[in-house]
């Protein structure tokens, strides 16, 4: 009965009678033959447990008798492209953009949007190329000044840089384009990267994965902190890497000040909640202690006057904190912590459990908020790519920043490393390292594009011109209470200048301010400093 109310409705609508109907279908192209065996009504495939499940009892309706019956059905021959898909190849069966053709401008696939990308992707001539961006989050984070936006020193939006205003060919050229995916895979021989677009939750959709075929690679993927694979890292401590770590350090700040306040909790309980570890002595780790000594000297001691007493920041180093800088700047930066309330420790950590901590000699540590600076290692992605490494196991490149076992692909930042044939160390995973390189990168690119070299198979005879060679500019980092590090030598056993105290920071603060990208961002900057140095820092608790 249902059926026949259906056929009736879909004549009226369609005016195809049974005899038209099956003439369609005889009129269908042969490829498209027997279209009932790629088909059954969505609900058909229900699996057992999801929320349609008791529909499995319903009879399956052979699709090819619905035309006899009168019913309208959508011709199979509008969808033969995903039928193709299907049966092609595993390399074919994704959708996405097809290699460019003749007469086209030759397209650039950058994975990441780091500072080596998006330096790279900022000055590339997008006359002589199309650009293709692919990374699991839209903007540039401004990594040195990461460390003041978790107490609140600066906005958020103050450290992020959209990559659509970095390179302006992302929002309006018609064949370049952002993904907001990751990588999965790349096929050098086929000159393909294979993407999975970023899961939501589940809120929404599942991931879907797709393809982008490329003319250069570009991979700048970056890197992922050092664990050591301790037990409990991954599970319970915060980095301090990307913008989203750094808000759920300042949740998790105000959440444990406003819970220690709480009548009934024990003394013992409050000190632990109160009681900020860090791990790792390095600048990431010493400007983030500085920034939470300057946040509980000022505004803690202000707002919270009932549990001030009991705060607590201890830095956790294995050797010395700082070890890259000189050494009189180490002892000054230990002397200044020390004085700020900061205690230092030394010690390896060996596990890591929801309140404390445990090092190698037994020691239990109990913690409020965890803080993990240890560096940073290749990604899983990169570890997982079939091409060579360098020593410490980041993608091996030349000194022209090529992938040398491979055409076209090229690798820049704290993801690639010089292989050990070239005779070159490892480059330090810094920023003005990255910045360096992707600079370099794209002068190389405009030059090739220039001589015709843009395309896939088309730069083996072009000259490359000088190789990259790096020189350090310098190393600063913020210790609080308005002072800060300047090394100015070019190594470590170099000569070279090196201060601190106020007038250090004041060259801190006026060289990073020069350093944010935007005009809008440097302003945010210069306002949010002000901002705090006149009202202090807001304390207020955003989001779950």
């Amino acid at each position: 009965m249902a059926l026949a109310r259906i056929a009736r409705s879909s004549l009226r609508r369609s005016g195809c009678t049974s005899h038209n109907c099956r003439n369609n279908q005889r009129d269908l192209p042969s490829d498209a033959a027997s279209p009932h065996k790629a088909h059954s009504l969505p609900f058909m495939n229900a699996k057992t447990g999801d929320s349609l499940s008791y529909l499995s009892t319903i009879r399956k309706i052979d699709l090819s008798t619905l035309g006899s019956r009168g019913i309208s059905v959508t011709p199979h021959y509008h969808f033969s492209s995903v039928e193709r898909v299907a049966n092609e190849s595993d390399s074919k069966r994704f959708p996405g953009l097809e290699a460019t053709k003749q007469g086209e401008k030759p397209r650039v696939v950058v994975v990441g949007t780091g500072w080596a990308a998006c330096r790279f992707m900022k000055g590339l001539d997008t006359k002589i190329y199309d650009i293709v961006c692919i990374s699991p989050r839209n903007h540039m984070v401004f990594t040195p000044l990461l460390a003041s936006t978790c107490v609140g020193t600066l906005e958020f939006r103050s450290v992020t840089e959209p990559v659509n205003q970095i390179q302006s060919a992302l929002a309006g050229d018609p064949n370049c384009y952002f993904f907001l995916a990751s990588c999965t895979n790349i096929d050098t021989d086929k000159h393909e990267v294979y993407c999975e677009t970023v899961d939501d939750g589940g809120q929404l959709h599942k991931p879907y994965q797709f393809k982008v075929a490329y003319d250069k690679l570009v991979i700048a993927a970056g890197a992922e902190p050092m664990t050591f694979n301790i037990k409990g890292v991954k599970e319970h401590a915060f980095f301090l890497r990307e913008v989203n770590h750094a808000q759920d350090i300042r949740k998790k700040l105000l959440l444990n000040l406003m819970l220690s306040e709480s009548p009934g909790i024990s003394e013992e309980e409050r000190r632990r909640l109160l009681h900020c570890v860090i791990i790792g002595g390095g600048p990431t780790g010493v400007e983030f202690s500085g920034e939470l000594s300057d946040f509980i000297k000022r505004d803690v001691h202000q707002r919270y006057a009932h549990v001030k007493d009991y705060i607590q920041i201890t830095i956790i180093e294995a050797s010395e904190i700082l070890s890259s800088f000189d050494v009189g700047l180490r002892e000054y930066a230990t002397k200044h912590l020390r004085k700020c309330g900061v205690h230092l420790t030394r010690g390896i950590v060996k596990e890591v459990h929801k309140e404390k901590i445990i090092l190698n000699d037994g020691t239990e540590v109990p913690y409020g908020v965890l803080v993990w600076s240890t560096g940073v290692g290749p990604s899983g992605f990169v570890k997982s790519l079939n091409l060579p490494k360098s020593p410490g196991g980041r993608i091996g490149v030349d000194e022209w920043l090529r992938v040398p076992s491979v055409e076209d692909v090229f690798a820049i930042g704290d993801c690639a490393g010089f292989l050990e044939e070239t005779g070159r160390k490892v480059l330090p995973a810094l920023a003005q390292v990255a910045e360096r390189e992707g600079k370099y990168l794209l002068e190389l690119f405009n030059r090739m594009g220039k001589q015709n070299g843009g395309k896939a198979h088309s730069a083996k005879d072009i000259p490359l011109g000088e190789p990259f060679v790096y020189k350090h500019l310098g190393s600063m980092a913020s210790v609080g209470r308005y002072k800060a590090l300047v090394d100015l030598r070019e190594s470590k056993d170099a000569r070279g200048i090196s201060v601190a105290g106020f007038f250090s920071w004041l060259i801190w603060r006026s060289a990073y301010l020069t350093r944010v990208l935007s005009w809008r961002n440097k302003f945010y900057v210069a306002t949010n400093w002000a901002t705090t140095l006149v009202f202090g820092r807001d304390n207020s608790r955003i989001g779950n």
